[in-house]
């Protein structure tokens, strides 16, 4: 894990859930399967039981992807 504190990350069986700190700020974010799948490297073909057991893995390799995300919404 990266120096940033990531926070707890859940999995519920249909969406990651947590919280990665965008321009300074927690801010909640979540990822459906499908997201994983396209933003995750490593993981996009991953089963239920590997996206709860590498939650936090998955949410590490996705922090860019967050943060883009946002930044094109706006925020």
């Amino acid at each position: 894990m990266s120096d940033e504190q990531i926070g707890k990350v859940e999995w519920d069986g249909n969406a990651l859930t947590g919280w990665v700190t965008i321009n300074g700020l927690p801010t909640r974010v979540t990822a459906n399967r499908e997201t994983i799948h396209r933003h995750a490297p490593g993981f996009d073909d991953a089963l239920d039981w590997e996206i709860k057991r590498h939650a936090i893995e998955i949410f590490e390799k996705m922090k860019a992807f967050f943060r883009a995300s946002y930044a094109e919404r706006g925020g």
